[in-house]
């Protein structure tokens, strides 16, 4: 490598460690916001998020930084990883360049004054009151797709700040097979006798109980103490300043152990991705997850294909039983029956089974890619609520009874991430292709998990999916990790066989709808 590019390198890679460390900076006043924040220091902390956020943006375009990623882009000869690294921050930078530096000052502080709004709104029920602060953000949103890209739909411009080079098109691919075979298979369950819920599951555990089983869960799973904490927050979620400094976030309800539990396997499922990637990269764009899909993977396969697994809940059933009365006694086959057991009643997605999970996510991607349509197709803030409820009953037989428990309940819109939600689905499809590879290449993987031996598919997933970080595009990566392209094909046939033998339903007959 000749001296001027290995100098050329050398100072693109401090430059954008500056930005990484704005970036976390950002994450450390946002997760605050979340969990300790005082309610009267949002103003306060919206003039600091739009500071640092306006000074990141102003550094990102540096016409210094983009002289020197251009020359590197257009230099033969660079190894695999600097070219991606140069390939990452080009293609953000391109993005930001189009942006006024007043409109991302204006988003980054309506969505903080936003959240507030949302909150009180949630806990009155009442949508009036966010909506005029949400037609705030989709206008600010429009112009910001606009500014990108005049050329392109704005959602799926949108789109691209979660899953870089995916399409509308690639969305409706996905999507289209699981609206096909899961709204049927949701009827013909519907009309059958599930399995029982067994009494541990409805078991009243106090909050700090939970807490401390999750905490002692989230050391089995593999989560460096030394480098993270729980904390509780309104909506789980994983934070923090890098891998390095790796915040989890959960809920609890005394009444509703199991949705606690999985919480805090999903939100540890990021993590581990997060402290699993290269530490030698951690400060450079090459190092991130490759997509918002890529990552929910990785928090869905732990907390699906591992966390409601008949066999690692052989570990866990004693486990837990040696911890908390409630489950002691339980039986085995009853509690794993019960985790493949649908809640028709159901309203709250971050509530909802593995195979109405999808829908929850359908419908939202449907909204937001007509709330940023064009033309008569456009639709309206203010028809939000009725056409969520519409598509509620639709797709999964209910209808929320307010606000609160429909269009209120995600925090994504209040923080202007529209285009998020298909992220959720794809790293569902994605999780269940991968755990089905990983079987095949890992000896006595799921005898391993029946006595609570994590660290095999742990350093697995460590070498093929988070060390690789955006080396690759998305489909080169799924062809890498998994052999073949993503496709909705693994993930359906494994939740028909996992939901229709817990319902004797008749296996599904090859070529039928979607197929």
């Amino acid at each position: 490598m000749r001296t001027t590019t290995a100098s050329q390198l050398a100072q693109a890679r401090r430059r954008l460690a500056e930005l990484t460390s704005l970036d976390e900076v950002l994450e450390l006043l946002g997760w605050d916001q979340e969990v300790v924040m005082p309610s009267g220091a949002a103003e306060a902390r919206g003039r600091q998020v739009s500071t640092v956020a306006l000074l990141r943006h102003q550094r990102l375009c540096d016409p210094q930084l983009a002289r020197l990623l251009g020359e590197l882009a257009a230099t033969e000869g660079l190894g695999p990883v600097d070219a991606a690294n140069v390939r990452e921050a080009l293609r953000e930078q391109q993005r930001a360049l189009r942006l006024p530096p007043e409109l991302v000052e204006q988003l980054s502080e309506r969505a903080v004054a936003a959240h507030g709004i949302w909150a009180e709104a949630r806990e009155r029920g009442d949508f009036s009151r966010f909506a005029p602060i949400l037609g705030e953000l989709v206008d600010l949103a429009r112009k910001k797709a606009a500014a990108i890209d005049p050329e392109r739909p704005a959602y799926e411009v949108l789109i691209e700040d979660f899953e870089p080079g995916m399409t509308i098109a690639g969305i409706d691919r996905l999507f289209a097979p699981l609206r096909a075979r899961l709204i049927p298979l949701l009827g013909e369950l519907r009309g059958l006798s599930g399995p029982a819920r067994p009494q541990a599951m409805g078991a009243t555990i106090a909050a700090d109980k939970q807490e401390a089983l999750g905490r002692e869960l989230m050391g089995v799973l593999g989560f460096d103490w030394s480098h993270g904490r729980l904390d509780r927050a309104v909506h789980p979620f994983c934070g923090g300043a890098g891998m390095s400094d790796v915040r989890v976030t959960s809920r609890y309800a005394d009444d509703d152990f199991l949705s606690g539990l999985l919480a805090i396997i999903h939100e540890t499922g990021h993590a581990l991705y997060e402290q699993g990637r290269d530490p030698a990269l951690a400060d450079q764009p090459v190092s991130r997850a490759r997509s918002m899909g890529w990552h929910e993977s990785q928090s869905l396969l732990w907390e699906n294909q591992v966390g409601r697994s008949p066999e690692f809940w052989r570990f866990l059933l004693p486990w837990l039983a040696e911890r908390e009365p409630a489950f002691a006694g339980a039986e085995l086959g009853a509690i794993t029956k019960a985790l493949a057991r649908v809640d028709f009643d159901n309203m709250i997605r971050v509530e909802a089974d593995e195979l109405s999970y999808p829908l929850h996510v359908v419908l939202r991607y449907e909204i937001e890619r007509d709330l940023f349509a064009e033309g008569p197709d456009r639709l309206a803030v203010a028809d939000l609520p009725a056409v969520w409820n519409e598509k509620m009953q639709r797709y999964l037989g209910v209808t929320p009874p307010d606000d609160r428990q429909g269009i209120l309940q995600d925090v994504h819109w209040s923080g202007g991430a529209f285009g998020y939600f298909p992220s959720y689905t794809i790293g569902a499809l994605l999780a269940a292709q991968i755990f089905a590879t990983a079987k095949g290449a890992i000896p006595g993987l799921m005898e391993g998990l029946g006595r609570g031996e994590t660290a095999p598919l742990r350093a697995w997933l460590g070498r093929e999916v988070h060390a690789r970080g955006s080396t690759l595009s998305s489909d080169a990566l799924a062809v890498a990790v998994t052999g073949s392209q993503l496709s909705p094909e693994p993930f359906l046939d494994y939740v028909e066989a996992k939901f229709r033998g817990a319902y004797g339903a008749p296996e599904r007959v090859s070529g039928g709808a979607g197929a």
